[in-house]
């Protein structure tokens, strides 16, 4: 009991400011993509950004195409408010020509007043064999050590919740498409990803969309001159993308924001999370049907 009363202190001493600083700052662009122009968008993205040379923005630059599958589990609260505040956690397992390359768990907050910006917080996995108590069978809480699983209660404080109170909302899959973008030094600048997103479950929605997003780590590191130019760099990238593609639209909701809505609105899905009631019915309604039909002979 004292170590959560100690961590709950500790968070109401800090300031906003220092929690938005606490893990790296997520500068990005969501563009909404038509499932038909997936196609032609690709093809687009990879003749001009996908090449060992290319100028845009002023810069000398470079790109590596790739192509990989991510496992996302997102986790929310009971209510929903998560998915409602635009927060997303998650586990996530990125594979590789059917490799299993790397696992994490991912906290993102809210975005800025301009919906460009956020924060992220990564968790390295563990493997904890060794299970002591409830904590580390819930479903998050046990891939994670100790003190990582301290640090996550630690920044879910702001967003008001409790680790324990988690639940699995939604697992997705997604086939990531991307170009890797570097300058002159050889170092990474920025990504252009292709996402189609697919519940893992039926009624199996889906939909796509491109995500125009600065490196993490370059860009919380950088001063303002540097972000002046990575933010230019990402703005000549949008524009020549919609000016060639009219139908993108900026849609800054997260995937599991997205996922989330189209799974309350399917009346499939309803139906499927609710078919033990609808058997349930559909029996009653027999038996009253047989139980009528005999009183009637």
């Amino acid at each position: 009991m004292i170590k959560p009363l100690l961590i709950l202190a500790t968070c109401l001493l800090m300031s906003h400011t220092f929690f938005a600083q606490a893990g790296r700052l997520e500068s990005e662009y969501k563009l909404d993509v038509h499932t038909e122009d997936v196609p032609a968008i690709w093809d687009f993205v990879q003749s001009a950004y996908g090449r060992s040379q290319f100028n845009l923005g002023g810069l000398q630059l470079s790109g590596v195409v790739s192509t990989e599958v991510f496992i996302d589990k997102y986790f929310d609260l009971s209510d929903g408010s998560f998915a409602d505040g635009e927060i997303s956690l998650r586990h996530r397992k990125r594979f590789k020509d059917g490799q299993l390359l790397k696992q994490l768990i991912q906290l993102k907050t809210p975005y800025s007043d301009d919906k460009v910006i956020r924060n992220e917080i990564k968790f390295e996995v563990t493997d904890n064999k060794n299970i002591k108590d409830a904590t580390q069978r819930h479903d998050l809480l046990k891939y994670l050590k100790s003190a990582d699983a301290d640090r996550l209660a630690y920044h879910l404080v702001p967003l008001k919740a409790r680790p324990e109170a988690l639940e699995c909302s939604l697992k997705l899959k997604q086939t990531r498409k991307r170009i890797y973008i570097a300058d002159q030094t050889g170092t990474s600048i920025a990504t252009i990803t292709l996402d189609e997103v697919n519940l893992a479950r039926f009624p199996f929605n889906h939909y796509a969309e491109m995500e125009l997003e600065l490196n993490e780590v370059r860009y919380t590191e950088a001063d303002a001159a540097e972000r002046k130019k990575m933010t230019a760099l990402n703005e000549a990238i949008k524009m020549q993308l919609s000016n060639n593609f009219p139908r993108l639209k900026v849609d800054q909701r997260s995937k599991y924001r997205k996922m989330k809505l189209l799974v309350d609105n399917s009346l499939a899905a309803s139906a499927y999370d609710n078919i033990a009631w609808l058997f349930f019915g559909l029996i009653t309604l027999l038996a009253a049907f047989f139980f009528i039909k005999d009183q009637m002979l």
